[in-house]
């Protein structure tokens, strides 16, 4: 998985957790490029990547849902749903970001086996 994060007020990025399973186990990801910017003074995009995520399979045997959430130099880090700050325009919506990946098309799975595997989901962010 890959992706990128920004966070307000030129905070540096810390770090950027993935998850594939809810939010049960995270996986950290690598900073490749932006994580070098001037301290307290980041105004571009930080880019991360990670190579393999666990993630469980619905029940359906078709999806795998992947989040990130990411932790700035003040150690705020994004909540799992923005419920307890919605407002009309969704302004303010720092939430943990979600994707679902369609499995389906590249792998089979019959009732019996583990409904956990290892997928690459690079550039899927």
């Amino acid at each position: 998985a890959s992706g990128w994060v920004w966070a307000e007020g030129g905070r540096n990025i810390v770090r950027v957790h993935i998850t594939g399973d809810g939010g049960k186990t995270w996986y950290v990801a690598d900073v490749v490029e932006g994580g070098n910017q001037p301290f307290g003074r980041v105004w571009a995009w930080v880019f991360w990547k990670v190579n393999d995520v666990t993630a469980a399979i619905d029940n359906d045997g078709k999806m795998v849902d992947i989040c990130s959430r990411a932790v700035d130099m003040a150690y705020n880090i994004q909540t799992e749903t923005c419920n307890h700050i919605w407002n009309f325009r969704g302004l303010g919506n720092n939430s943990w970001f979600r994707k679902k990946i369609d499995i389906s098309k590249a792998w089979t799975c019959s009732k019996s086996c583990i409904k956990t595997i290892i997928i690459d989901v690079r550039n899927s962010f």
